[in-house]
């Protein structure tokens, strides 16, 4: 009868044991609606880069929206903006594409490994952890009409 007490509580402290690290080693989904808004480009004091820009996400699916993206090398001229199309998968990886172009394609403008960390995104180049690009978040809403 011990020897049986003994057996149940080995096996149940293996199959206990295995059950709790089981979720634990999956992959963690990007929530792409965490995109939507405007962000703006945070300056690399190293570049001299005069630069002022903008992305704005519009999200219209879990894992696809718009982008605006807003430029100016001010203080002498406006804005240019440009259209853009994304598409997110669950683990943060990000294709940025142009508009339609010649024979209704679009080309590829980006693609980047996402990180969301509060109010703050950063893109690396892709499967590595090279910061392309550092982003703070200033609104939920289109900043430039």
């Amino acid at each position: 009868m011990k020897k049986f007490k003994c057996l149940s509580f080995i096996f149940l402290s293996i199959t206990l044991l295995a059950i709790t690290s089981c979720g634990e080693d999956d992959v963690k989904s990007f929530d792409s609606r965490k995109l939507e808004g405007t962000w703006s480009k945070v300056r690399n004091i190293q570049i001299m880069d005069v630069d002022i820009v903008y992305y704005t996400f519009y999200p219209e699916t879990s894992y696809s929206g718009r982008i605006e993206e807003y430029v100016s090398n001010w203080p002498d001229e406006g804005w240019k903006i440009t259209d853009l199309n994304y598409r997110v998968g669950e683990t943060g990886h990000m294709n940025i594409y142009t508009g339609k172009v010649r024979d209704g394609k679009s080309k590829v403008y980006g693609e980047y490994d996402v990180q969301i960390k509060k109010s703050e995104m950063i893109w690396y180049k892709t499967d590595t952890k090279e910061e392309l690009a550092r982003f703070k978040k200033e609104s939920s809403k289109p900043i430039i009409e």
